[in-house]
């Protein structure tokens, strides 16, 4: 009997759409908010979108969220959850919080995990 690959080598578009909900942090609603951004973004047609594109849909979806419920992960902080509450609170733009999104709201060095930080720079 042979085994089967729990992840294929070359995964379909339904793999890489159940990785997206199904590995990470469930205490995380990131994964959540990427989904429904790529859903958002999705009947556009685009089969590529840069960060940026993909951290105005997403740092609002995420925004949404955590002003229902601030606390979004384990870890003790996140310098991209910290300028989502910022955000909400009013004490830094769009402009800024796409910004600090597009560089520190994605590490994929172990799928998508926040990075671990507390100032924006």
């Amino acid at each position: 009997m042979g085994t089967l690959n729990f992840i294929s080598p070359e995964p379909t578009l339904d793999e890489y759409w159940r990785s997206i909900v199904l590995f990470g942090a469930n205490a995380a609603s990131y994964k959540f908010a990427l989904a429904k951004s790529l859903l958002e973004i999705a009947p556009t047609g685009k089969t590529f979108v840069t960060l940026e594109e993909l951290s105005q849909p997403f740092t609002r979806h995420l925004c949404e969220h955590l002003k229902l419920q601030p606390k979004q992960t384990t870890s003790p902080s996140s310098i991209f959850l910290k300028a989502c509450g910022d955000f909400n609170a009013g004490e830094i733009g769009e402009d800024k919080l796409i910004s600090v999104a597009t560089k520190r709201g994605f590490d994929v060095t172990s799928g998508i995990t926040w990075r671990k930080m507390t100032t924006y720079a």
